[in-house]
């Protein structure tokens, strides 16, 4: 399994967690709401970079490219400490697998550097 290091984003914004809830009427007009997603929810980040140079850029890009977009899992190393990355209600910014969620790669080029973005959806265990 490949490793992502090295590209440190500048900024990691928790989305809200997704609970996949199937909700169905009855015939009595009432809701019956059904859980997918089990006991876990399905956790995502969005991972920001500002001021990239062009090697770290292509380093980013490179690895993008040969996961596939979001085919492919992997381990991310650089998770910011205050990143609660097992759920318990404690940051602890460990290393997580997952993919990167396809089509949210978005890159910038400005005069001097790159500005990119990429979602990255946690494996559920």
């Amino acid at each position: 399994m490949a490793n992502l290091s090295g590209v440190t984003p500048t900024w990691v914004i928790p989305e809200e967690p997704r609970y996949y809830t199937l909700i169905t009427q009855t015939e009595s007009m009432k809701k019956h709401y059904t859980n997918l997603s089990g006991t876990s929810s399905v956790e995502r980040f969005k991972l920001q970079w500002t001021r990239m140079t062009d090697a770290t850029f292509a380093i980013l890009k490179a690895f993008y490219h040969a996961r596939k977009g979001g085919y492919e899992s992997f381990t991310w190393h650089c998770v910011p400490s205050y990143i609660d990355t097992d759920a318990d209600g404690t940051a602890d910014g460990s290393d997580m697998t997952g993919r990167f969620v396809e089509g949210t790669f978005k890159f910038r080029p400005q005069a001097k550097f790159w500005e990119a973005e990429v979602t990255f959806e946690k494996e559920v265990a």
